[in-house]
């Protein structure tokens, strides 16, 4: 045939006969099938790619909701410890001033303590009991001995009303009306009862107490206890006037220990409520010695009730 281009391929089967375009129909078919598969292939491949690129979109979103929670969480997290912080250095602070005034009260009652010793038992060592505490309530000057209505004068020096000179005045001028009643601040025995002109104070009372405290009341109008009578705590023991050497009516009221004038001032502001506060004002006085002695009273005053 014209044009016609033929291959012949010869084995021991015999020969076989190939034109040009039979081959080329071949090749194009093979060919065809290759691309096909190929791109089947390649669609399959990107599926499997998209799949894992959604999966890894989908992972993302949820680190990135993690990642939020945790940013919350850590920011939440970091308040929290600021605030312990913060709370830990009031705490600190506060420890450190209980610390000083657990310091200066055993300064006071005179208790050496060992600095490695525990905040509890320091204070254990200060507490006193329910018990002793009415002890010394009841035993040492405490309160008012009239209805406080301020001070008209103070403990200290000062010109004298009367005589117009300097002097110390060694009690408290305690502002009360003419006939206002006067109470004993504490158990005691009537020591003197009487008018007592060399001092200026007109009608005096004066109460001895335990432990080598003293009270007077000077300027009375009336008393009502006699000399050698004992008065409890909150009893009665005569009336405001304006007696003696005084400008008007006023209770003078006077604390001695062991023959010394002391600042009435703190003993009428210690009471039950702030049983604490004279141990750190009145610094004249060793109350450690005071404390010993109102534990063996109670000691003794137990004993004798068991028997």
């Amino acid at each position: 045939m014209r044009d016609k281009f033929t291959i012949i391929i010869s084995d021991v089967n015999g020969s076989k006969h190939y034109t040009v375009k039979q081959i080329i129909k071949k090749v194009f078919f093979y060919f065809f099938i290759a691309v096909v598969l190929v791109v089947a292939l390649g669609v399959i491949w990107i599926k499997i790619l998209l799949g894992e690129l959604k999966d890894i979109e989908q992972r993302k979103t949820v680190y990135k909701k993690q990642s939020k929670t945790l940013l919350y969480k850590n920011m939440a997290l970091s308040e929290k410890i600021k605030k312990m912080q913060n709370e830990i250095k009031i705490k600190g602070d506060e420890l450190e001033k209980i610390n000083d005034k657990i310091s200066d009260l055993e300064n006071t009652m005179g208790i050496n303590s060992d600095s490695n010793e525990s905040v509890d038992n320091r204070i254990d060592t200060l507490k006193v009991t329910s018990i002793q505490r009415q002890e010394f309530l009841k035993n040492i000057p405490n309160g008012s001995p009239v209805v406080f209505k301020g001070v008209s004068s103070s403990f200290g020096w000062r010109k004298h009303p009367v005589l117009k000179k300097k002097e110390f005045h060694p009690g408290l001028d305690l502002r009360a009306k003419k006939g206002a009643k006067i109470y004993a601040p504490a158990d005691g025995l009537v020591e003197f009862s009487g008018y007592h002109k060399r001092s200026g104070y007109g009608n005096l009372i004066i109460l001895d107490h335990n432990f080598g405290f003293k009270t007077l009341y000077g300027h009375l109008s009336k008393r009502v206890v006699k000399n050698g009578e004992f008065v409890k705590k909150g009893e009665l023991i005569g009336y405001v006037g304006s007696t003696g050497l005084s400008t008007g009516a006023h209770l003078h009221y006077g604390v001695m220990y062991l023959q010394r004038f002391l600042n009435p001032y703190y003993f009428v502001k210690w009471n039950k409520d702030n049983f604490d506060y004279i141990f750190k004002k009145e610094r004249n006085i060793k109350w450690q010695f005071l404390i010993k002695a109102v534990q063996s009273q109670i000691l003794l005053s137990l004993q004798q009730e068991q028997k």
